[in-house]
């Protein structure tokens, strides 16, 4: 895909947005190989986020700001057009999230969230498997902080029926 961003964090302001942006400031700074812009509605906050990462790496100045609104389909669109992977941080997501979905299955972008609300999960399932695969974009739910905890129970109580059954539980 020739886009111009490898990776665009939406909603880049928030909490968990700032540090997947600082992560990425910190592991791959502004203008080598991997190309990163930080998205959202207001420009004002994501220019102050812009000048936080600056104290972390000089070359943060020149880094991209996009614009966008969950409530106007045509400026997510547009968004998920310039990039190889948007990564949303922007919940909840059945209130904010499905037009994004939408937008990137029909540009053939991955994405990624940290979703921990299932109905709205199976909701973007049922609209858009066959789509993304047709357009080979992975839409890739609950990446990390929601999903975590669950993920540990479950190995947990699989962990614990291995020792106690000699198999995991099916």
């Amino acid at each position: 895909m020739g886009r111009a961003f490898d990776i665009i964090v939406w909603g880049a302001t928030g909490f968990t947005g700032q540090l997947i942006a600082e992560h990425l400031c910190r592991t791959y700074g502004e203008g080598g190989a991997l190309k990163w812009a930080i998205a959202g509605r207001n420009r004002e906050k994501l220019e102050t986020l812009r000048e936080s990462l600056s104290q972390l790496h000089s070359g943060m100045a020149e880094l991209p700001i996009l614009l966008g609104n969950a409530d106007e389909p045509a400026s997510l669109q547009a968004l998920a057009a310039q990039a190889r992977v948007v990564c949303s941080t922007v919940g909840p997501y059945a209130k904010y999230g499905s037009e994004l979905v939408a937008a990137c299955v029909e540009e053939g972008t991955h994405y990624c969230d940290l979703t921990g609300e299932p109905q709205w999960i199976r909701k973007m399932i049922d609209a858009h498997h066959e789509s993304a695969k047709a357009k080979g974009a992975r839409i890739v739910h609950c990446c990390g902080f929601d999903s975590i905890p669950s993920d540990l129970g479950t190995w947990l109580v699989q962990d614990a029926a291995k020792e106690r059954f000699g198999q995991p539980m099916q």
